[in-house]
């Protein structure tokens, strides 16, 4: 009787449209083949290329698969993240590149929000955009240091509120009060660049 009454409370939620949020995603590419193009895995390809590669470890000593961007390569994932923390190590090829980071997207990653890694560690810049419909809400004038060695950057999201860190320190804080809660999938690339340890994490 109980499990007949979990069937039919079940079939509700589906019929109802309900919308079944993810508590987490990570993916360090390693389970991936090298020279493997995306999509892989649940990542998603917008445009560009994006393929597994083999870089060496920051200490020289082991080779590690990365996700690499090509020709302004974009690839994302499609779930409906809300009130998360979002990491994922970038390392530029040359200082001159702009790599992307994009979170709350919809509409098979044709809206929502991104932040660039400006040039030459020149800043950080948060856009939100919508086909092809480009805002500018915040910038931080000040970077860490990266150059093009790897480094740690997390997105924090909870409802309308954005935080972004570089290295542990916060550079740009920016409420969006034209929605209650920023909710969508997450992406990377568009700057050439390699990407690893991608992780989210919902937050309560």
């Amino acid at each position: 009787m109980i499990r007949k009454f979990l069937i039919i409370v079940l079939t509700l939620v589906i019929l109802s449209g309900c919308t079944v949020v993810p508590k987490s995603f990570q993916d360090n590419f390693e389970e991936y083949n090298i020279g493997q193009k995306a999509p892989f895995g649940k990542w998603k390809l917008k445009q560009g290329e994006f393929v597994i590669t083999a870089i060496l470890s920051e200490d020289k000593k082991n080779l590690n698969k990365v996700a690499e961007s090509i020709n302004h390569g974009v690839i994302y994932v499609d779930e409906n993240f809300s009130d998360f923390m979002y990491s994922v190590d970038i390392k530029r090829k040359e200082p001159s590149d702009q790599p992307r980071i994009y979170f709350g997207l919809q509409n098979n990653a044709n809206s929502g929000y991104y932040i660039v890694l400006e040039r030459n560690d020149m800043g950080y810049s948060l856009y939100k955009f919508n086909g092809s419909e480009v805002k500018l809400l915040n910038r931080s004038y000040s970077a860490a240091p990266a150059g093009t060695d790897f480094y740690r950057y997390q997105v924090v999201v909870k409802g309308n509120l954005i935080k972004f860190f570089a290295g542990g320190q916060l550079y740009i804080t920016y409420r969006d009060n034209s929605t209650k809660a920023i909710v969508g999938g997450i992406g990377i690339g568009y700057g050439n660049g390699y990407y690893d340890n991608v992780r989210v994490e919902v937050i309560s």
